[in-house]
């Protein structure tokens, strides 16, 4: 080879690779695709973009503590800490989590799973019910309408089985232009029922869009045996930090959320979050 900058005309070059094909202007391709950027003519490596976001360290062990403030604070609350210390707490991490962002102009239902299994148990217990209110306190801030439908027990009691079919058809009778479905992914009422449901919608000339969001405890939680309803788009999410993401990705399937986005981008690009 001549020198890392390469010389495609070079004798070497045509007699020891081009002449095993008949078209040299492919081969000049396929070099530079195999020794890598700045070879025979490719762009030169670049900076990666930055993040719009920014970076940060997850916990290495995970608690039901550290996975946020605004989840951690209502753990703390289910547990039966000092309400009149922890309600302005939690207030105020709601109000950081959410200043600057604009509102979105639109009606939003959401359907949130307040089963048993949302409660937890051991070292999990109110884990994922906590990261699930989080994001409800947080929509709420942020959607200019936000009705809720819970089903199972309550967001301070979560009990039984969670009939996500039925609080869906619920929420769509609010006349809704988005619904979002908060749960861990457990359909032990009827399984099966929010998939048929779903499915069910189009053919009933049901447009408004459905997307479930699913509360986990880490970002490494197997859900393939954890989906309800596979035809939803569905997005995880674990830890307060989620949220950056989780909201643009939740407001792109309204119509009125290209605006919510473009200006929280560029906020972001400008360096007010």
């Amino acid at each position: 080879m001549t020198g890392r900058q390469g010389d495609a005309g070079s004798a070497y070059l045509r007699r020891s690779l081009l002449r095993f094909t008949a078209d040299p202007a492919a081969a000049i391709v396929r070099l530079r695709a195999l020794y890598g950027p700045g070879t025979y003519g490719a762009p030169a490596p670049q900076e990666p973009p930055a993040p719009l976001d920014p970076v940060t360290e997850q916990p290495p062990i995970v608690t039901s503590t550290n996975r946020g403030d605004i989840a951690a604070t209502l753990v703390h609350l289910y547990r039966g800490g000092p309400a009149a210390e922890l309600r302005p707490a939690l207030a105020g991490y709601v109000a950081q989590a959410t200043r600057g962002l604009p509102r979105l102009a639109a009606n939003v239902a959401l359907v949130l799973d307040t089963s048993g299994s949302m409660r937890g148990y051991g070292d999990r217990e109110w884990a994922v019910m906590s990261q699930a209110m989080a994001l409800r306190l947080v929509l709420s801030e942020v959607c200019e309408r936000l009705t809720v439908v819970e089903t199972g027990g309550t967001a301070q009691a979560p009990a039984g089985s969670a009939d996500l079919a039925g609080a869906l058809l619920d929420a769509l009778g609010t006349g809704p232009e988005l619904v979002v479905i908060v749960t861990d992914g457990y359909e032990n009422h009827l399984p099966g029922d929010l998939a048929r449901v779903a499915a069910t919608l189009p053919r009933a000339g049901v447009t408004t869009p459905v997307v479930l969001c699913q509360a986990a405890f880490t970002r490494g939680d197997d859900l393939t045996l954890r989906d309800p309803a596979p035809e939803l788009p569905r997005r995880p999410f674990w830890h307060q930090d989620d949220f950056a993401a989780l909201l643009p990705w939740v407001f792109a399937h309204v119509g009125e959320g290209a605006e919510w986005i473009r200006t929280t981008m560029l906020t972001r690009l400008e360096g007010g979050r």
